[in-house]
């Protein structure tokens, strides 16, 4: 049995999870009164249905608490699953799974602009986005991994070309049942729409199936190209509805800035392009040795080698710290915060909208006391001074080979919690909604 192969950490983990579905399900079932009425629907479930229906619903404590705690059993039992299932795990695989991050913000604006229809919009607030997302995601990497489990010889240009043409086809078939399952429904009641923009978006989403499955320079297995591309399709087609948003709009809103994104993106791209000269010379080193960055070879545990001297360790050591620095793990947390810090600090100061987080809540009411007026511009000092922490952390732990599923799901969920909600913010700083 699979749960024979998890440690300590990861089954607790596992217990947790399902002790709160447990207890939250099945509790709020037989004991309605004390668990439905008294938790559920109060922290949970009300927020999300004023969210979809009202505009933004503040979190409070008791759903925050529950919500981490949750993040973090999930972040730990799903790297359990991904360690003892072999599954592709190296610095570039975070980048095929980034486009997932992109598409639950871009989808979550288009729910903040009134598209989706009653009954469906629940599914594109958080925390349900995430775990509906996730299914399609889930189902990506299964279509791909079955259609190509015959065909892992990239070297072999003949195999490799069937390889593309079975992901271009898969992609297509899930493009297709993306649409017709989550954009569909909705049209109904846009009818009286031209929808100028969808036909330009199908053609760039079938650009998208045919091209992004072959991209030269990332040397990934099958399922992080299908992952990758189907992830990559989904943004694509609905950025085309964001278009269309703009050529007709369906709802009213207050008005339509592009200059929040020079900012909240040009500025962490600028910082990335920093942080990426200063180690990629380091990384290209490392890779020569063989070495992966931050990851210690088979012989060492992280005990063994901190207690370990010698110069080769040394020298090793000053690679690692600036090779990780250069990282896509390192540079993709870093745009996630940073970006999330600008566009929450333009929208809350500039614009018309309100932190919905008790924490984020709490360093702006400060900011206000500091500085009379909006206060989140101490929210932007202080996600500045949590990503140097981050990039700082990242740079000095070593971790043992069958830690770096954890550590690709710690940062997958770094980006859940800062690059999603910076995309969202700037998204609706742009859209006006």
């Amino acid at each position: 049995m699979i749960f024979f192969r998890f440690n300590k950490f990861e089954l607790t983990a596992v217990f947790f999870i399902f002790l709160s579905l447990i207890v939250l399900g099945l509790g709020s079932i037989i004991f309605p009164d004390i668990i439905w009425d008294g938790y559920v629907n109060p922290n949970i479930w009300e927020p999300i249905v004023g969210d979809a229906t009202s505009g933004d619903s503040p979190y409070n404590t008791q759903n925050t608490i529950l919500f981490a705690l949750l993040l973090f059993s999930f972040v730990i039992a799903i790297s359990g699953f991904f360690r003892v299932s072999n599954l592709p795990c190296r610095s570039d695989t975070i980048v095929s799974l980034i486009p997932w991050v992109v598409l639950a913000a871009a989808i979550r604006v288009l729910e903040d602009s009134e598209f989706f229809i009653d009954g469906t919009d629940k599914l594109f607030i958080s925390p349900i986005i995430h775990f509906h997302l996730a299914i399609w995601l889930v189902a990506a990497g299964t279509i791909g991994f079955l259609v190509t489990k015959n065909l892992q010889d990239i070297n072999d240009n003949e195999i490799f070309n069937q390889m593309l043409n079975r992901i271009r086809f898969s992609t297509a078939f899930m493009f297709l049942l993306f649409y017709l399952i989550i954009f569909e429904p909705s049209l109904e009641q846009h009818g009286n729409l031209s929808w100028f923009s969808i036909p330009i978006t199908v053609m760039l989403s079938m650009s998208v199936v045919w091209l992004f499955p072959a991209i030269p320079s990332l040397e990934w297995t099958p399922l992080e190209r299908m992952v990758f591309s189907t992830g990559s399709t989904f943004c694509v087609l609905t950025l085309g509805f964001w278009l269309q948003f703009f050529v007709e709009p369906w709802a009213n809103y207050s008005s339509q800035e592009f200059w929040p994104v020079i900012i909240s993106i040009g500025v962490p791209i600028l910082i990335l392009i920093g942080l990426y000269r200063y180690g990629i010379d380091a990384q290209i080193e490392l890779e020569k040795r063989g070495i992966e960055p931050g990851v210690l070879s088979e012989e060492w545990t992280a005990t063994e080698w901190e207690k370990h001297k010698s110069p080769e360790k040394d020298e090793i050591e000053s690679l690692m710290t600036k090779a990780m620095i250069a990282s896509p793990l390192t540079l993709a947390f870093t745009f996630g915060q940073l970006c999330d810090g600008l566009a929450t600090w333009i929208g809350v100061d500039f614009g018309p909208y309100k932190e919905k987080h008790v924490l984020g809540t709490k360093i702006m009411e400060f900011g206000s006391e500091i500085i009379d007026g909006e206060g989140a511009w101490l929210f932007l000092i202080v996600k500045i001074i949590l990503t140097a922490l981050l990039i700082f952390v990242f740079s000095q732990t070593r971790i043992e080979s069958n830690q770096k599923h954890l550590r690709l799901l710690i940062v997958l969920a770094l980006l859940a919690v800062g690059m999603a909600p910076g995309l969202r913010n700037l998204g609706r700083n742009v859209l006006g909604v």
